[in-house]
């Protein structure tokens, strides 16, 4: 009996203890802490999140007019492609040498002009050549040709020298680089009034070997004759501006290779870099007509033919 009695006294505690630790288990003060994180937890899910930024932003377009193709430093002009009058009618900004040159130096006639955008580079190099030679004998010997003009120097030389003289020397009229006002004709003059053969002076060599730092080329080389479809002609020198001369020359190529060059091998994604003395730049060719706005300072040259040429300082 007394066993029985222990038993149960045992089992009573027992019982007791389970119902004292699940009380405290419960207690108000753990159930109000539940409740608080339950509603913080659904008072976060209402707030709004903000949205992030746009990380790449719509960039600023440039449109580029039909046009466009037909102007510029790199356009293309030769028995293939004709030089556009209309469309270069208001880019052309002609000036007169004589009145403008910021030094004086010979200009065979007085009323000879040039493209005024050029005229600052073709003195500089005018003047560098003389310090080199230690004279004051090089000028210019043509310039700028209007389409009558022109039309008059086809007619001369032929008459005198046989048209297809004419053909292996002179542009016809409408197809000459002259047309553009970024071609000129080097010469030599002497202090007694007198003309020399530039072909053969040192002027010459001097301008073949650094034209190009002053942004123009030797137009008609006898090894591009294939190309160009004209004579070799030491005194013909085209501007197209840096970096173009630069890698031009250090290439070994024509204008017609140098736009072959950049329309086939180049993009937006895979320019082409060239070093000069005065900046590193990209070029690239596109023949879309809106692009995004290059950064920095750049220009846009058409090639005269079906697309445009973008160079870019870096």
């Amino acid at each position: 009996m007394t066993i029985c009695i222990l038993v149960l006294a045992a089992l009573c505690l027992v019982f007791l203890g389970r119902t004292f630790f699940r009380a405290v288990g419960n207690s108000p003060a753990q159930t109000e802490s539940v409740s608080a994180v339950s509603q913080s937890a659904e008072a976060g899910t209402d707030q709004e999140v903000p949205e992030e930024p746009d990380a790449t932003p719509t960039p600023e377009m440039i449109n580029l007019t039909e046009d466009m193709i037909h102007t510029g430093d790199l356009i293309l002009v030769n028995s293939s492609y004709p030089y556009d009058f209309a469309a270069n009618e208001s880019s052309i900004g002609l000036v007169n040498i004589r009145g403008s040159q910021s030094f004086y130096y010979q200009v065979e006639k007085t009323d000879y002009e040039v493209a005024g955008r050029m005229l600052p580079s073709l003195d500089q190099m005018i003047a560098a050549c003389d310090a080199a030679m230690g004279t004051s004998e090089t000028g210019i010997t043509s310039a700028y040709r209007s389409y009558d003009y022109q039309q008059n120097v086809w007619d001369t030389t032929s008459e005198q020298n046989g048209e297809d003289y004419a053909r292996a020397y002179v542009a016809v009229p409408g197809y000459s680089e002259h047309h553009t006002g970024l071609a000129v004709d080097i010469g030599i003059f002497y202090s007694d009034g007198s003309q020399g053969s530039f072909s053969e002076s040192q002027n010459a060599v001097w301008m073949d070997e650094h034209s190009s730092e002053f942004g123009f080329v030797r137009r008609y080389a006898e090894d591009k004759v294939d190309i160009t479809g004209i004579r070799n002609e030491k005194w013909h020198f085209r501007y197209v501006g840096l970096p173009h001369a630069v890698y031009m020359k250090q290439n070994n190529l024509c204008l017609e290779e140098y736009l072959e060059y950049l329309g086939s091998q180049t993009s937006a994604e895979n320019p082409l870099t060239v070093s000069t003395s005065s900046g590193t730049y990209s070029v690239w060719y596109t023949s879309e007509t809106s692009i995004p706005k290059p950064s920095g300072d750049y220009q846009i040259s058409g090639d005269n033919i079906a697309g445009y040429i973008i160079t870019v300082r870096v």
